[in-house]
């Protein structure tokens, strides 16, 4: 069997050095995987070993190889900086490409091998497979190049570690970086079994982890297409013996579920430290996976949580149709147990945390959901809702026509039910003299009053009618025929004198009943009393859909009936059967237009729309202009959709189909004062009607009232039941999932998301569907389910692609970008968002213009790119400040701080974060009022005035109380009252609070807080000079925070211990750290930490009598903090110059330096009280001899 043959010698490990019998696959002690020059892999190679610094390989091999010397060139191109290694297949350097200044690595193939065909195959094939693969985890290939006739591969030189060497260095793994190492594998693996790529050989030493977590699945050379034939043939085992799956090692066809076992093994590996499969030789170890399941982790480990022990035990079942059978279900797994990650948070909350020493999370679905939510809304300005009067002067006559009887016994003309009121409606004209009421207003006062078609009415009923419907006047009927000859008896009531003036028209054929309809309509206006000048405005005004079809009339009227009742898929089958009776019938497909556009098949209204336009050229000035107004809002032109509206609304002002439809207009275009205005006269005259109190729900939402929203959407969704109106329901339910979410009960949130969903699949609404998705994977992704929340929105996009829906495609890639910013894969944020920022401002959105421009830049502010930063929230600010939402412009403000603040322009970060609490306060957002407290808190901090820091911090825990919040947030903010009670000189007090902030940080099982607040711990034990109690504090809280992802805690917690080394007097140890953690520090925007790193530098170089590098080094540092403004960092500065300078026998100079540091220190004392001079930092200064 190829590749199985055993070595000739015993074998030494490398991690323990007991000797193995040859053949070994692991150490038979400490059972260690045995390294590439201790046994052979099955595919004849050695196996490699990865550096700390890059891909990982072995050490030289002893055949002849072709060196490349540094500082040389291959092929003019590539810049020869180092060796990192040899392979079997070749050496491997580390270059810098020239051509685009980056650093590369090249795999440069042994001259003996580069003529073998197979060998070049399997480098072809490690670029072509590779390249098949686009993800941030996978390691991206350049190019397969040949220069001096070297042949080698180009690719992605990554600094870290393989997780051979994590492993050898560190033994396992903290379950929580496991898994999110896991995670990240998985995510890896899910892009390439995407591209049918299956790697084969995936193990330690093919993955790589740099210095932020982030992880990298590299070496597909043996990699195959799971659609093409294999580079070897079944029978063949190919692979690493210590990580294969049982087909693997039976010589069968692989699939994806291959990786997931070798994935399984390594789990296994990171948790406990050890490989799940010991035998004596390779061919043993092989054998018994293929017939006895490991030994489940937790047996090895009891402290590891079970559902990280469930994880790899399914991993590894011997039988692939057992384990996991996507790559994507191990991370769902992962991410269902797995608290949300710590990192940068974007506007959704809007809270991006960069601070150095106060990592947080500010994960709350309340400001969170109002971007996320509100923007995706399924109700986009429904266009067949019907509002009441169109001002406040109301209509001089009103009149409801309720449903006409079909007593013909003909059903062919049950139509005529609906259709002859809407026909009599446009008949009689509209002015502001005449209103007629909803036909859904009339259809709910009805069903009130439990009045079905054909019942008997009695004077009572009729002055309930009138009353539920606001009306003056009463017209009802019904419609008999008599051979051909259809009549149409009406009566037209006044309720208010109990008087009936009956009508009676015919038609001699159902062809000729639009002329009968028109005397009808003129009988009434005469009997309603109108003065001549009204009544050629009303004739002037009336006008009926142009067509010669009656069959293309009767489908249009049903079609319209069924929108107004909120049944658009029913309504589109009616349209599309008018306009195939009539094609020349403009109007039909103008509203066939709108109902497309209400399903969000965009394309398909456009077209639509398109085709009544072009119909309409030679049609009736009143009719065109109501094509060409309904045409700019379906092509989303939303000014020039509005000024069409009003104009017909000048025309027309009794017409409330206008009037609610111009609300929704000034709605889309985030004009929320005047929507409320409208949506209001619309309750004042028709109060039953459910989607004018659905609108006016939703508009409170969006201006930040979800709570009086309520109301309302309650009332809409008990007529939506009463009337059976399924699809009104599933709206009504929706916009009552968005409230909750806003109201911070995301249990509540998902119930209705759910509710709404359910309902929608039943309907096949493609369009609701996909709206409900949305809100769904937003509640997933604030309860922290990311891989959840991510298929789910997958899933919205996919359906709004699919119908077309360009404004809900928009909404959705911003929130699809959120969940990417949690995953902090901020370029995935920046591709999304950017698409979405296009087709925002496409359609005219300019509050979801915002918030994407705004989303980009805590993109950009993430990657560290804070000019790139800066620039789009100041775009997203000024047209905020245009919209004039409050909160919205607050929270882009309270990002520009964070952005100042990482440039260190702490004064304008200051300044920013001031304007943001103001607006906080207005509005009454406390949770957001908190939020910017703790910012200035911690800039106050900064800038030495501890003072103020200590008051912003309790303001900020007040505003906590107040709002009712617990769990993370009030620890969090209490820790931070403890950091600053350690810095105005009150350990004590100090003290209290930190361990009240500590047990609630337990109590939720918070991490990070429990890190900061044992940092925090440690720093009172400084303060007070208890050093040694202060390590054991730093040494906890290093191990806390290494079990999360938040690079900045880990960072500042390994700078402490620093620090403490040379406030210990072991100032040799830490130069180094405190030379590379500053720099570090420096890169991450932690620019305080990164001052603070050098002045405790400059000490630990004054403490080995550096003195000429420390005084450099202090200077810089002077320079830095005198910009800043960094007050306690400068006193500190001088007093240390003042050291160095004593030392170095310059006495006056020492002097002044310590009169500077003096007076910095009396100004601070101040503003913070006596007490502050009694920390150990600041003491020397005051007790320094002059």
């Amino acid at each position: 069997m190829h590749g199985l043959t055993e070595a000739a010698e015993s074998m030494n490990c490398s991690n323990c050095n007991a000797s193995n019998p040859p053949g070994a696959a692991s150490c038979i002690k400490c059972h260690a995987p045995l390294g590439a020059d201790e046994a052979q892999t099955l595919d004849g190679m050695p196996e490699s070993r990865a550096t700390p610094v890059t891909v990982g390989v072995a050490e030289p091999a002893a055949a002849s190889l072709t060196v490349l010397k540094p500082g040389s060139v291959l092929g003019a191109r590539y810049e020869i900086l180092g060796l990192l290694g040899v392979g079997g297949m070749g050496a491997v350097y580390k270059a810098r490409d020239r051509e685009v200044d980056r650093l590369v690595v090249l795999k440069v193939i042994r001259p003996e091998l580069a003529g073998n065909p197979e060998i070049l195959q399997r480098f072809k094939q490690e670029l072509i497979l590779a390249r098949q693969i686009t993800h941030k985890n996978v390691i991206r290939i350049f190019d397969l190049g040949e220069a001096e006739g070297i042949k080698f591969i180009s690719m992605e030189y990554i600094e870290g570690k393989d997780l051979r060497t994590a492993l050898t260095e560190r033994g396992k793994f903290p379950p929580e970086e496991a898994a999110e190492t896991i995670r990240q594998v998985s995510d890896a693996l899910e892009a390439a079994h995407s591209e049918g790529v299956v790697h084969r050989d995936l193990k330690p030493q093919n993955i790589m982890v740099d210095k932020l977590g982030k992880v990298t699945v590299m070496d597909f050379g043996i990699a195959r297409s799971m659609e093409q034939p294999g580079m070897t043939q079944t029978g063949a085992i190919i692979g690493t013996p210590e990580y294969m799956s049982p087909e693997q090692a039976k010589g069968e066809e692989t699939d994806a579920r291959s990786d997931l076992f070798s994935l399984g093994i390594i789990f296994y590996e990171l948790l406990t430290g050890k490989t799940p499969y010991h035998a004596p030789t390779a061919v043993a170890m092989l054998v018994k996976r293929t017939q006895e399941r490991a030994t489940p982790p937790v047996k090895l480990d009891p402290a590891i949580p079970k559902y990280l022990n469930d994880v790899v035990v399914k991993c590894l079942e011997i039988d692939r149709k057992d384990r996991y059978q996507k790559a994507s279900e191990i991370a769902a797994d992962l991410e269902a147990h797995h608290a949300p990650r710590a990192g940068p948070l974007t506007l959704r909350m809007p809270r991006f945390r960069t601070v150095e020493e106060v990592p947080t999370k500010w994960l709350g679905p309340g400001l969170a959901a109002l971007m996320l939510v509100i923007f995706v809304i399924v109700f986009r300005g429904r266009i067949f809702e019907r509002s009441g009067k169109s001002g406040p002067a109301g209509p001089v006559v009103s009149v409801a026509i309720l449903p006409f009887h079909n007593a013909s016994g003909d059903a062919s003309l049950d139509w005529l039910e609906t259709g002859l009121p809407d026909m009599l409606k446009t008949d009689m004209g509209q002015s502001a003299h005449l209103h007629t009421v909803s036909s859904d207003t009339v259809a709910q006062a009805l069903h009130d009053l439990r009045v079905t078609p054909g019942s008997a009415l009695d004077p009572g009923t009729f002055r309930r009618v009138a009353e539920f419907t606001n009306a003056d006047k009463l017209v009802w009927g019904q419609v008999s025929k008599l051979g051909d000859r259809i009549r149409i008896d009406a009566t037209l009531r006044d309720p208010a004198h109990e008087r009936n003036v009956p009508l009676q028209v015919e038609s001699p054929s159902e062809k000729e009943l639009p002329s009968a309809i028109a005397q009808l309509a003129q009988a009434i206006q005469k009997d309603l009393s109108l003065s001549p000048d009204i009544m050629k405005e009303l004739q002037a005004q009336a006008w009926k859909p142009s067509t010669n079809s009656l069959q293309a009339l009767r489908d249009y009227n049903e079609g319209l009936e069924l929108a107004r009742r909120g049944k658009n898929l029913e309504a589109l089958k009616k349209l599309q059967a008018s306009t195939q009776d009539d094609p020349q019938f403009a109007l039909a497909y103008s509203r066939l237009g709108q109902v497309e556009a209400n399903l969000g098949y965009d394309s398909d209204a456009e077209a639509a729309s398109r085709q009544a336009v072009e119909l309409s050229e030679k049609l009736p000035t009143q009719e065109r202009y109501l094509i060409l107004a309904i045409h700019a809002r379906i092509m989303k032109d939303y000014p020039k959709a509005i000024e069409a509206y009003e104009n017909l609304a000048k025309a027309m002002p009794g017409d409330t189909d206008i009037q609610f439809t111009l609300a929704g207009l000034y709605e889309d275009s985030s004009l929320l004062d005047k929507a409320r205005e409208h949506f209001a006269n619309v309750l004042k005259a028709e109060p039953q009607n459910a989607r004018a109190l659905l609108s006016m729900g939703r508009v409170e939402i969006r201006s930040g009232n979800p709570q009086g929203a309520l109301d309302n959407l309650n009332r809409a969704l008990t007529l939506a039941i009463q009337l059976e109106n399924q699809e009104q329901r599933g709206l009504t339910l929706q916009v009552l999932a968005v409230a909750y979410q806003l109201l911070n009960k995301p249990d509540d949130a998902l119930g209705y998301f759910q509710q709404s969903l359910e309902v929608k699949r039943r309907l096949n609404d493609k369009l609701g569907i996909a709206d409900s998705l949305g809100g769904i994977a937003q509640v997933q992704a604030s309860k922290g389910q990311m891989a959840l929340a991510l298929k789910t929105h997958l899933e919205a996009i996919q359906i709004r692609r699919e119908i077309g829906d360009k404004k809900g495609l928009g909404d959705s890639l911003i929130d699809l970008g959120d969940v990417y910013s949690r995953l902090g894969q901020y370029d995935e944020v920046l591709k999304k968002t950017k698409e979405a920022l296009e087709i925002e401002h496409e359609v005219g959105n300019k509050t979801n213009e915002a918030l994407a421009l705004n989303d980009i830049g805590n993109a950009y502010l993430a990657k560290g790119q804070y000019e790139d930063a800066r620039t789009y929230f100041e775009k997203a600010l000024r047209l905020r400040q245009e919209l004039k939402v409050p909160n919205d412009i607050a929270a882009t403000l309270h990002n520009l701080g964070e952005t100042s603040l990482n440039l260190g322009e702490y004064d304008q970060a200051s300044n920013y974060y001031l304007r943001a609490l103001e607006l906080r306060r207005t509005a009454g957002d406390q949770e957001g009022e908190a939020e910017d407290s703790d910012s200035l808190a911690i800039l106050f901090s900064y800038q030495g005035q501890y003072g103020g820091a200590l008051k912003a911090e309790e303001d900020a825990l007040n505003a906590l109380r107040q709002a009712h919040e617990g769990g993370f947030w009030i620890a969090e903010i209490m820790s931070d009252e403890g950091r600053a009670l350690n810095e105005v000189g009150r350990p004590q007090d100090a003290q209290k609070v930190l361990d009240e902030a500590m047990r609630l940080a337990r109590e939720i099982g918070n991490q990070d807080v429990i890190a900061q607040t044992l940092n925090f711990q440690g720093d009172r034990f400084c303060y007070v000079g208890d050093f040694e109690a202060a390590g054991r504090s730093y040494e906890e809280a290093l191990r806390t925070a290494s079990r999360t992802s938040d690079r900045r805690l880990i960072l500042q917690t390994q700078l402490n211990r620093a620090k403490l080394a040379v406030r210990k007097g072991q100032a040799s140890s830490a130069i180094g750290p405190l030379k590379s953690l500053g720099e570090e520090a420096d890169s991450l925007g932690m620019k305080y930490l990164s001052v603070d790193a050098s002045l405790y530098l400059a000490e630990a170089l004054i403490a080995i009598h550096n003195d000429a590098q420390a005084r450099t080094e202090l200077e810089r540092a002077l320079a830095r903090s005198e910009k800043m403004g960094l007050r306690g960092l400068l006193a500190r500065g001088h007093f240390l110059m003042a050291t160095a300078l004593r030392l170095a026998g310059h006495a006056e100079q020492s002097g002044r330096e310590l009169e500077k540091a003096r007076q910095i220190l009396s100004d601070i004392r101040k503003e913070a009280g006596d007490s502050v001079i009694k920390r150990s930092d600041f003491a020397p200064i005051v007790q320094q001899p002059s």
